[in-house]
């Protein structure tokens, strides 16, 4: 594993370099940092040279000093892939890493190589702002962070999980007890990009091939988003998982990693 900083688009961002392969882009969703690839990296790494890092706002990486919004995160993984001396990459996004690969393979077709869009929305709508605006609230009054992760396992996992007690404790210590928590103000201007994005109309003009990979138990980005994104993109697979919320990734993540490993060795 290699390590690092890379300045790009006035931000610092933290990555890590996994395994050997062809380069796999990880772009993290909402609030989260690259540790939580932690059960997905060895994964990939045995197929891919895997890269994860930090967006702004989140984790190592450098904290913005005003709003953005996602094409300018699109701008922050393109420096990365210039940094690290990369002409494409594979890229895997999820939520609104999902969102943010979306601007990548729009604004720069020629960095992308497949792209898989995982757990994400072509646009954001008003049950996805009225969310976020929900966990605004609750991380803003959560001063020891026991509630907002509570609120995210409820919003991300599905009935079955959640009544699995050692799962749902381990996940907890995980979230509760994160190395490097995200600031209340950097949340806000994440928040505040995702409930503005909005590609679904230009989508077909991707031209990578796309596998667009969604759970059936979603809620927070639910099956009907991951078809109409599937239908805006020429030629996109849709693939739906069975037994899965939103962070199906980590619920079913033996299906999840098969989908995508088949996807980008085809």
């Amino acid at each position: 594993m290699s390590n690092g900083y890379v300045p790009t688009n006035d931000q610092e961002l933290y990555y890590e370099v996994h395994g050997q392969g062809e380069p796999l882009i990880l772009i993290c969703g909402l609030g989260m940092d690259l540790t939580g690839w932690a059960f997905t990296m060895p994964v990939f790494g045995e197929h891919f040279q895997v890269i994860v890092f930090d967006n702004r706002d989140v984790g190592r990486s450098s904290k913005a000093k005003g709003s953005y919004n996602i094409a300018d995160m699109a701008e922050d993984t393109v420096g990365l892939i210039d940094a690290l001396g990369l002409k494409s990459a594979h890229v895997f996004g999820g939520s609104m890493g999902g969102a943010i690969a979306q601007e990548l393979a729009l604004c720069y077709p020629d960095r992308v190589r497949k792209l898989v869009l995982c757990a994400t929305v072509g646009r954001s709508t008003r049950l996805q702002v009225l969310l976020v605006e929900i966990l605004k609230f609750i991380k803003q009054h959560d001063h020891d962070n026991q509630m907002f992760p509570r609120m995210a396992m409820f919003t991300g996992m599905t009935s079955n999980f959640l009544n699995n007690t050692e799962a749902v404790d381990q996940a907890l210590s995980m979230f509760q007890n994160q190395p490097f928590p995200q600031p209340f103000d950097a949340f806000v201007r994440q928040a505040d990009a995702i409930s503005t994005f909005d590609a679904l109309d230009r989508l077909h003009a991707v031209k990578a091939p796309t596998l667009v990979l969604a759970a059936d138990q979603d809620i927070l980005t639910p099956v009907n988003a991951a078809h109409e994104i599937a239908a805006a993109i020429p030629g996109a697979q849709l693939q739906i998982l069975e037994g899965g919320g939103h962070a199906f990734i980590w619920e079913i993540p033996e299906k999840a990693h098969q989908a995508v490993i088949e996807f980008l060795k085809a």
